[in-house]
């Protein structure tokens, strides 16, 4: 059986021994990056041993991966039926599978909140289960947020709503959202991995409920240029404005690696994009208001880089809907112009020099204001970015040089659209990101550029904007504030929830077999992943 690696980061210096308060101005958060491994039972031990580790370093909570527990036997949660009873699974181990009794020892032993991801089991096939909803008598698998306080106690339990295919599996039969309490007067909200990409949960959390702290668990599948694991998450923690702890699965063959904590707008208060497989513990200090380092008296260590060659081992995907977006090829130089797609409008200034080596990139413009597939699911989504490409080919788009290089002098890009709220959700039915990746993988660090969005004056690209409703229109800004010779690619990336679930009728069946032929990439590569032996993980 091949050796764990295990790396344990030891990212603070100075804790107290004293657990976080509802005064303190901080709390210590853990987040593991795990390795995908067959042996459930191996798992479990190592889970316990990663829990022990971060409540060493005094961390109050704890946040491991989608998946990466239960890879082939599921388990029963019932929060709603013996749970409420007895509530703390290793005070009553007969109870209760062997994986909750464990983890709840082990939060109990240790003092400290986890969460933890798995297959959960709801067995209707003989008829109604208690606290249950049972619409047909058969056997109910959910992936599932389960959450331990320090007593050991199961105090949460939250069911994926939006399923990235995983066919075996039932979305959550209700829209209730994974809301938790603390004894550090921190409420947190979770929900898991794709789940980040639509309204409910991900902005109606935030915007409905004035949730300030999230935990994600994630497998994600990385792909360029809108949607790499750490850019992603550092974008949505930057635009909600939130303190967010990313746990994600490490399978650096399908293209899943990421992890980190992020507070805001300060970005990752630690994260890691590895190219090699890796298990490794992330700690660092989050301030309760986030953004707000500077309160905490501790110096976030940042992100973790890695060998540039190690990056290579890492899949990436490439956004299908590129040949859909309205392109331009940029030029040595300075660059002003506009490019219109639907009902938007992006402006680029933009001055580069010539490319140093044979291998330096071009640069494209894009706009789009459409959609694109995930999972078989269509979902509304508007664009404006600058990228890298190997050569003026826009097939060639986005591409990652390993040496050569592009100096960027002065980028700035603006996207003219709109902002709608929706009085039900109580949520916006349009969120913007900041999108940005380097050669390394990583985002901007947030010193390195300006992100701002400002209501549209009527008269303001008057004659530009004619296509747009005068109500509700914004101007987004996003520039970098220092050159940059590293850029894959930068620009903003919204999502128009409201399109959701309509565009997909107007594909052409060409259009359909593009847009999921990249999806039976992952699924080729990644179906027999979870069943593997160990020492062939």
């Amino acid at each position: 059986m091949g050796g764990l690696c295990l790396f344990v980061l030891l990212c603070l210096f100075g804790f107290s021994s004293q657990k976080s308060t509802p005064s303190d101005a901080s709390y210590v958060a853990a987040v593991v990056e795990y390795e995908v491994r067959a042996d459930a039972a191996v798992n479990l031990q190592n889970y316990v041993k990663f829990i022990q580790d971060a409540a060493q370093q005094n961390a109050d909570i704890v946040v491991f991966p989608e998946m990466t527990l239960t890879v082939r036997n599921h388990v029963e949660v019932p929060i709603n039926g013996t749970l409420k009873d007895f509530p703390v699974p290793a005070s009553h181990p007969q109870l209760y599978d062997e994986v909750l009794v464990t983890l709840s020892l082990a939060a109990k032993e240790n003092e400290i909140y986890v969460v933890v991801n798995l297959e959960e089991s709801v067995d209707c096939s003989t008829g109604d289960v208690v606290g249950e909803t049972c619409p047909e008598q058969k056997l109910y698998l959910f992936n599932t947020n389960v959450v331990f306080d320090r007593s050991g106690a199961v105090i949460d339990r939250y069911r994926k709503i939006n399923l990235f295919g995983e066919y075996t599996r039932t979305p959550a039969l209700s829209s209730d959202l994974g809301i938790f309490e603390t004894d550090f007067g921190v409420t947190f909200g979770h929900f898991i991995c794709f789940d980040l990409m639509f309204q409910v949960p991900a902005i109606q959390i935030v915007q409905k409920h004035k949730i300030t702290d999230i935990v994600f668990t994630t497998m994600w599948f990385s792909e360029l240029p809108y949607l790499t694991a750490v850019q992603i998450q550092e974008a949505y923690a930057y635009s909600m404005d939130v303190n967010f702890l990313g746990a994600g699965a490490n399978n650096v063959q399908v293209g899943s690696a990421g992890s980190g904590i992020y507070s805001g707008k300060a970005g990752a208060l630690v994260s890691i994009m590895p190219g090699v497989p890796t298990t490794r513990l992330l700690v660092a200090r989050v301030p309760k208001v986030p953004g707000q380092v500077d309160g905490t008296g501790i110096a976030p260590p940042g992100p973790i880089y890695n060998d540039p060659t190690e990056q290579d081992n890492l899949y990436l995907l490439t956004d299908s809907s590129l040949p859909d977006h309205t392109t331009r090829l940029l030029t040595p130089g300075s660059n002003n112009f506009l490019l219109h797609d639907t009902n938007l409008t992006c402006v680029f200034s933009l001055v580069m020099e010539e490319g140093t080596g044979e291998n330096a990139p071009f640069y494209r413009a894009f706009a789009h204001d459409g959609a694109n597939l995930y999972s078989k699911r269509d979902v509304g989504t508007v664009g404006c970015l600058v990228a890298a490409c190997k050569t003026d080919d826009l097939k060639s788009c986005v591409y990652r040089p390993k040496e050569d290089t592009v100096k960027i002098q002065e980028l700035e890009v603006k996207m003219i659209y709109r902002r709608q709220y929706n009085n039900t959700l109580k949520c916006n039915d349009i969120e913007y990101f900041p999108i940005s990746i380097k050669k390394n993988m990583f985002p901007l660090e947030p010193s390195n550029f300006t992100y701002e969005e400002d209501q549209i004056q009527n008269g303001d690209y008057e004659d530009q904007l004619n296509k747009l409703n005068q109500d509700g229109r914004v101007q987004i800004t996003n520039k970098i504030n220092l050159p940059q010779t590293e850029l894959i690619s930068f620009g903003i990336w919204g999502r128009v929830f409201q399109r959701d679930g309509v565009i997909l009728k107007n594909f052409t069946e060409d259009d359909v077999k593009r847009y999921i032929e990249i999806e039976n990439v992952i699924y080729d590569k990644a179906k027999d992943r979870s069943f593997l032996k160990d020492d062939e993980l």
